[in-house]
């Protein structure tokens, strides 16, 4: 048991520690316009990767990585949470909204290849910052599936 906690807890580590890498490079590149977008396909690239080398030295199953990757994304999903339904809450939201976008970071050079809409008068860019981190778990798990599968 310890062994498989240790196991997602480092998995969980190793996520969240790229995250923050990515965070920290996106303000760096954003200056090269369109082009900047790249580092945010290179995340994804790395998301994918360290899902398919990581599973396999840590042995740990795609579901394991899914749910490391979900604990990895929750400063990104308990603010989201606090946003989408501010209503309920007897408080303004404004702080929540902030810590979305800063942990959506990595994303920002491809919001602007988003059409300009509006969803309920929220710009469509921030409802993707939204739901953006209950995505990104996935990219890691379909490479740990990958790996198993190539087995």
């Amino acid at each position: 048991m310890h062994k498989h906690l240790s196991t997602l807890l480092s998995m969980t580590w190793n996520l969240i520690l790229i995250h923050l890498l990515f965070i920290l490079l996106t303000p760096l590149i954003l200056h090269l316009g369109y082009f900047s977008a790249v580092l945010t396909l290179c995340y994804v690239l790395v998301l994918f990767i360290i899902g398919l080398q990581r599973s396999h030295a840590l042995n740990i199953s795609p579901l394991k990585v899914l749910a490391a990757g979900y604990f990895s994304q929750l400063p990104g999903i308990i603010p989201s949470i606090f946003v989408i339904f501010k209503d309920l809450f007897p408080f303004p939201v404004v702080v929540f909204e902030f810590l979305v976008q800063i942990w959506q970071t990595p994303f920002y050079p491809v919001y602007p290849f988003l059409p300009r809409t509006s969803v309920a008068d929220i710009p469509l860019y921030f409802m993707v910052n939204l739901i953006i981190s209950l995505i990104i778990p996935l990219l890691p798990a379909a490479g740990a599936y990958a790996s198993k599968s190539k087995k």
